[in-house]
């Protein structure tokens, strides 16, 4: 960037890259394109953090809308098809009577072959000799046979819901808790639309435990038709914050590995005011870490990292004394903050760092 000259702290100005940004005393700091706004850009989207996420809803919330619009021209559709097109009836006829004749056994074959030819009853057809009980209501595809036990957990559902996912472990013999743990198996999300939910603190620890992140619908489907019924079709697929089908929970559950394993990567955690507004603490982001298979870096083990070791430290914005605490080490350092670990996490894809990086280091 140029040199600030002469521009007092708090000056505002645009870039020749198109970039709107503040000189607050010592440097250059990017901002958020929306004009009145003087917070930081932080998700190399040209926003703030706030802006960003209402980004995110309103195209989450104009998708939902799209697809109930779509969802009742379809159902106009198939009502007015409906009503065109005539109903046919088709009459079968029945079989025949019980033949009494003093006649031979022949003969009576022969009658009773003709009246068969006769009607609309094919004579090789199997069930007209032996009728079975029909099963074409039965749909064995659709029924799920657990091989472990169910342990269900909630996230952002309402009482009745709660009470319904209650009644779900006891009609299906599984576990209900509050809390998520390896032995976990479902977590039960409410849904902003179908098949997308909130991102929560128990969504993270799901994915980071490779376990099923399921949609409250699979507990009413399996309640009304009174079985268990396959889960794969009521997966969630994405959030309202990052993407609405980015699939990062079935990535996780299906890989069943750790995200950063084949990274030589050393999680720093140096959060002091938590991250995603206040979501996690600073113990729980550090599970998260060990969970997510890199190093936790923390005092007791900087001394013994490998040099090819890459340090990611997760600090608040315009923290510098987290800076002079690491300079010390010889591996190549990036100060992020925390979204890109999260992020990285629940997309189950490890995100480019530069995204993320906090402004002074390219100062």
């Amino acid at each position: 960037m140029s040199s600030p000259g002469n521009h007092a702290k708090g000056y505002v100005r645009w870039t020749a890259g198109g970039k709107r940004v503040m000189w607050d005393g010592a440097r250059w700091q990017q901002l958020c394109q929306i004009e009145k706004c003087f917070k930081r850009d932080q998700k190399s989207q040209g926003v703030c953090l706030i802006h960003f996420r209402e980004q995110q809803e309103n195209k989450a919330k104009n998708k939902n809308k799209k697809f109930k619009q779509e969802e009742k021209s379809e159902k106009i559709k198939l009502t007015k098809e409906k009503k065109s097109s005539p109903i046919k009836r088709t009459s079968i006829s029945t079989r025949p009577k019980r033949i009494k004749s003093n006649n031979s056994i022949n003969d009576s074959i022969k009658v009773s072959n003709t009246n068969y030819q006769n009607s609309d009853i094919d004579v090789s057809d199997p069930e007209i000799t032996e009728r079975k009980p029909s099963t074409s209501n039965l749909n064995p595809s659709k029924s799920h046979t657990p091989s472990r036990t169910l342990v269900l957990v909630c996230s952002s559902l309402t009482r009745q819901q709660t009470s319904q996912v209650e009644l779900f472990c006891s009609r299906f013999s599984a576990r209900f808790s509050n809390q998520i743990d390896e032995t976990t198996t479902h977590l039960i999300a409410s849904e902003v639309e179908q098949r997308v939910c909130c991102l929560t603190k128990k969504v993270f620890f799901a994915v980071a435990y490779h376990q099923y992140v399921i949609g409250y619908q699979w507990i009413e489907e399996c309640l009304n038709k009174q079985c268990l019924l396959n889960e794969d079709s009521y997966e969630i697929l994405g959030d309202a914050s990052l993407s609405s089908q980015h699939n990062g929970m079935n990535r996780s559950r299906l890989i069943h590995q750790p995200i950063f394993q084949s990274y030589s990567y050393a999680i720093a955690v140096e959060c002091s005011i938590g991250c995603q507004q206040g979501m996690f603490t600073r113990q729980e982001l550090e599970q998260l870490v060990q969970l997510s298979g890199a190093i936790l870096l923390q005092d007791n083990n900087q001394q013994e990292l490998d040099l090819n070791t890459t340090i990611i430290v997760l600090c608040d914005d315009d923290d510098k004394m987290v800076v002079k605490k690491y300079n010390g080490l010889k591996n190549k350092i990036y100060y992020v903050i925390p979204e890109f670990f999260l992020d990285s996490l629940v997309l189950y894809e490890v995100q480019p760092i530069k995204g993320y990086e906090l402004l002074y280091q390219i100062d």
